[in-house]
């Protein structure tokens, strides 16, 4: 079994893009320069973890992102391609994302794995259940697992990006956990299917959920595939986040972490992709808050 030990939500529905710079210094005390907006949010929600437990120095880090630091990509572009010059030198460093994690594991203290991982369709999912996979096999005592997404100012640019429709309202988020193997101190638990299921597969897998589960469902689904899951899932409970967030790819771990804060029991959180879906559930019944 996979224990969480602890949570930090960072999740806002920016109307235009705000001032993280400031929000980290007043959070943290600390100040960096030549750093972007993607590194500052991924900081300020580990850093909202790390203050809920004592990290060990060999924590790794699994670090995830439905389209990575979006802004430097595009600064860069414009750089080279429209300006005709050189990348800034931070700009260049801070292009590949994983340079979000080398700052996380700097300002906690951190020298364990580092991974940044991307997956087109569940980056969420796929990196939860690779954290999942090491816990279980002991190659990693505890990991910090974190999905960063970034508001982008240039809405047009960023809903084609995303692929979703232009009444899409867009959020960003920082959302993190910390797990391991050992049920001392958790707050809660972890589980995920480790397949995709089909939807046969997925209707047997709810339908023997234990009375009163809440299910969560991604933006993905319709309003009609979710009434027809919900009725055949007797026993199950609809669990509304939808007015507490806006739009952004690595949403799946505000959903699990705002249960986990706010509610008691077991969440099961479906999502979709091409008549696939990926099942993660956590259960907090039973651990101290």
């Amino acid at each position: 079994m996979i224990y969480i030990h602890a949570i930090g939500i960072h999740n806002t529905t920016p109307q235009h893009l705000p001032d993280l710079k400031s929000e980290l210094k007043t959070l943290s005390g600390k100040f960096y320069r030549r750093i972007d907006h993607f590194i500052q949010l991924a900081i300020i929600g580990a850093h909202k973890a790390a203050a809920e437990s004592e990290l060990s120095s060999q924590t790794a880090i699994y670090m995830t992102s439905g389209q990575g630091d979006i802004m430097v990509f595009d600064r860069v572009r414009r750089q080279r391609y429209f300006q005709k010059m050189l990348s800034k030198p931070a700009d260049f460093i801070n292009l590949s994302s994983n340079s979000a994690g080398f700052y996380v594991a700097g300002h906690l203290g951190l020298k364990g794995k580092n991974l940044f991982l991307a997956h087109h369709h569940f980056p969420v999912q796929m990196t939860m259940l690779l954290a999942q996979n090491d816990i279980k096999l002991k190659r990693e005592k505890a990991i910090l697992v974190g999905g960063v997404d970034e508001w982008i100012p240039k809405s047009e640019l960023a809903k084609k990006l995303l692929g979703v429709n232009e009444n899409t309202v867009l959020g960003e988020g920082s959302n993190w956990l910390l797990i391991n193997g050992e049920i001392e101190g958790a707050i809660g638990s972890f589980e995920m299917e480790s397949q995709t299921l089909g939807k046969t597969q997925l209707q047997r897998c709810l339908s023997s959920a234990e009375t009163g589960t809440r299910l969560a469902f991604s933006s993905r689904f319709s309003d009609q595939d979710v009434a027809e899951i919900m009725v055949a899932s007797k026993g199950c409970r609809r669990y509304p986040y939808e007015a507490s967030c806006a739009y952004y790819e690595t949403l799946p771990l505000y959903v699990l972490n705002r249960f986990l804060a706010h509610e008691c029991g077991r969440l099961i959180h479906v999502d979709v992709c091409r008549d696939r879906y990926m099942v993660m559930s956590v259960d907090n019944l039973g651990f101290s808050s």
